[in-house]
């Protein structure tokens, strides 16, 4: 099955927010967060961050963008709406506005697309991507009459929770990648390896508090469960589609990475054994981290600089809530 991205499109909203400013308005739930660390710990939590500022929807909601996003990828394709078979939502904090329970159906009848197929997962985070991918491939190889499908995510911090720390601040924004059968350009998809551990699912959680919920970050869990194998599954998993197609790491020509800070972006580097400036520079300082949009973001971007030729090789990789991990091989 030869099955190519056709396009990819992301909106982010044009409200902006200081980190400084976030930090200082959460500064009770950083403190309590931070709390169970070190002095030393909780200095380096706050440093290397690499982010200024975040966008904001303010009175936008995530779908909305998610919408617009989709239309791009749509119209970059080529294609017109009623062509997409399948539409899969994959955002984790699609807002509370009336289309977040059943977000890809309202984008079907928005766009048109009258006779899509219509599914939704939530909980992926940053990793959600490639489970998108993987779930939509895996509806591809069963039914031969799904020949496009569009993944969108359109993802919302909730009120007062922009601050990840001693992970990362949030920003919001959307995204879209369209997958097709029958493009005649665009990368073509080589392989997706994802893995999930459950045992994780409390290192970020939610907490019901009044008037809305609360997104918790177990620092120590986080330091002493999770970053000890962060790297290392990403690594195995990033081996395994390689040797798949007896590949190494020194092949990959593109290597497209989330935006969670740049103390997490150079352990990426480092686990890669890239040298310094081996990994691009993204637009991470200004837009945040933005969940499973980072991935489509840094894409587009690199195609918009020219800097994918044909014949290239491209791996996402990312990892998130969960605990999820996931990678993608791609080549032009």
């Amino acid at each position: 099955m030869n099955v190519r991205i056709a396009s990819a499109a992301y909106v982010l909203p044009e409200n902006a927010e200081s980190v400084e400013a976030i930090l200082n308005a959460e500064k009770e739930r950083v403190r309590e967060a931070l709390a169970p660390l070190s002095p030393r710990a909780r200095q380096l939590a706050a440093e290397n961050l690499g982010i200024s500022r975040v966008r904001v929807c303010g009175a936008r909601q995530p779908s909305e963008l998610a919408l617009e996003a989709a239309r791009e990828a749509i119209r970059l394709a080529g294609i017109q709406p009623r062509q997409v078979d399948f539409i899969l939502d994959f955002s984790t904090f699609p807002g509370d506005g009336p289309h977040s329970i059943s977000l890809a159906h309202w984008l079907s009848a928005e766009l048109g697309a009258e006779t899509s197929l219509n599914l939704a997962f939530r909980g992926g985070g940053c990793g959600a991507l490639h489970l998108a991918i993987k779930t939509a491939l895996g509806w591809m190889a069963l039914d031969s009459s799904i020949r496009i499908a569009l993944l969108v995510t359109g993802d919302g911090a909730p009120a007062a929770n922009r601050s990840l720390l001693p992970v990362t601040i949030q920003g919001d924004g959307a995204s879209a990648i369209l997958l097709s059968r029958d493009a005649a350009r665009g990368p073509v998809l080589l392989g997706v390896e994802a893995m999930t551990l459950g045992h994780l699912h409390d290192a970020i959680a939610l907490r019901q508090i009044a008037g809305g919920i609360e997104i918790v970050a177990d620092a120590v869990a986080i330091e002493q469960r999770v970053m000890p194998i962060v790297y290392l599954h990403l690594y195995r998993l990033i081996n395994k589609v390689l040797a798949a197609h007896s590949l190494t790491i020194r092949d990959i020509d593109h290597f497209v990475y989330s935006n969670i800070s740049q103390r997490d972006r150079e352990g990426f580097r480092r686990m890669l054994g890239l040298a310094e400036g081996g990994l691009p520079v993204t637009r991470m300082a200004e837009i945040g981290h933005t969940f499973s949009s980072d991935l489509i973001v840094n894409y587009v971007d690199l195609l918009s600089e020219n800097r994918i030729l044909p014949g290239q090789l491209i791996l996402f990789a990312s990892s998130g809530v969960g605990f999820t991990w996931g990678v993608t091989l791609a080549r032009v």
